[in-house]
């Protein structure tokens, strides 16, 4: 089958890298950059499995700028187009994703239309009504930021926002391209699956803060945060994963979530959910304050791989102490080269979300809320 995949993100790519096993795949977007990088075997992601993955299967995968021939003979059309914010209602953009999704249903009747970006609850449902059309779905994803290849070739779960053959056949296709033959699939409303997509990455966010606001409680009090970790972990409710304090949840897609849940609850008797960006702003003044403590005059920021994400934390704390007068730089590389060993030298102290072995020369230097690194 041809599968069209109108979007060029992290989400797409990983989609159509799945699909191109079995399916000749199709990708398209207003960018010809990625374009020419897909075609030249480059994907643009930052997943460290993606190039011995291109080059251990034989994929069915090109890219086009023409939306047209992208949809051509499509048996399947994917969406995953970017939702920019909505300063003016705290929200998220859908203009550029409805009229994808209408230029889809335009050129392929009847062909499954599946939405993968992270829209509001009730989006799909009003669109199918305005659109008068049942072929429109949607389908969470639940990638990982970094890990985005494998979430996709090897999903914990399957949900598919339609209970009738349409969902049926979509189901279908994500089964056959994942590795694990079992995975669990849940065919429910459309509703529901946009509330299992946010709740879900609420549900993150929130574990991500309380083992944060532990962390926070122990730096004040002068308790070690490891030790009560390893011992409340115990208890097989809690469990050992996502138990390591950071800087806050960051990323687009938990506080997209966040964001769409805490506007969806303004009228509702809820405290935690709505709360939870207040958390992360908590924790990010309380390690500011920490590190303005040290008293270092040249700060550095540890960030391997690059800028990092939309809304990130450790570009939060970079934004308070810049605020507060201190200058900062950078360091982007793999720390192997010349420009890494005199960073080191020219910081007095290196913020780091995560502790590296790079960095293992300097540890007394390094700020770092990583209490279960090597």
């Amino acid at each position: 089958m041809r599968i069209a995949v109108i979007g060029l993100g992290v989400v797409a790519i990983s989609d159509a890298l799945v699909l191109a096993r079995q399916h000749e795949v199709v990708l398209t977007g207003p960018l010809p950059d990625r374009v020419d990088a897909i075609n030249a075997g480059a994907l643009p992601i930052s997943d460290p499995t993606v190039a011995d993955y291109v080059a251990q299967n034989a994929l069915s995968l090109r890219a086009t700028l023409d939306f047209d021939e992208a949809l051509k003979g499509a048996g399947m059309v994917l969406i995953s187009t970017p939702l920019p914010k909505d300063p003016e209602r705290h929200g998220y953009r859908t203009a550029e994703l409805d009229s994808r999704i209408e230029m889809a249903h335009e050129r392929c009747p009847g062909v499954p239309i599946v939405i993968r970006s992270a829209v509001p609850i009730g989006y799909t449902e009003a669109l199918r009504s305005r659109l008068k059309s049942r072929s429109i779905l949607y389908a969470p994803e639940f990638m990982r930021e970094g890990q985005s290849l494998q979430d996709a070739l090897s999903p914990a779960q399957i949900v598919i926002g339609d209970r009738g053959s349409l969902g049926e056949k979509v189901a279908e296709v994500f089964l056959n391209a994942a590795l694990n033959p079992r995975i669990p699939v849940r065919r429910i409303g459309t509703a529901e699956a946009e509330a299992v997509k946010h709740f879900s990455q609420a549900y993150l966010a929130t574990r991500v803060a309380y083992f944060n606001d532990l962390d926070s409680y122990a730096m004040t009090h002068g308790v070690d945060a490891r030790k009560v970790i390893e011992g409340l972990c115990l208890d097989p409710r809690i469990g050992e994963r996502a138990n390591n304090p950071c800087f806050g949840f960051g990323g687009q897609r938990l506080a997209r979530s966040t964001a769409h849940l805490s506007e969806d609850f303004a009228a509702l008797p809820a405290r935690i959910l709505p709360s939870l960006a207040r958390a992360n702003e908590a924790r990010l003044d309380l390690l500011t304050r920490a590190v303005l403590d040290r008293g270092a005059e040249r700060l550095g920021i540890f960030r391997p791989g690059g800028a990092g994400s939309d809304g990130d934390a450790l570009g939060g704390l970079e934004a308070r102490l810049r605020g507060a007068g201190i200058t900062v730089t950078h360091y982007t590389g793999a720390g192997e080269d010349e420009d890494f060993v005199r960073f080191k030298a020219d910081c007095d102290l290196v913020i780091a979300q995560r502790m590296s072995p790079a960095l293992a020369d300097i540890r007394e230097k390094v700020f770092c809320r990583d209490l279960f690194a090597a």
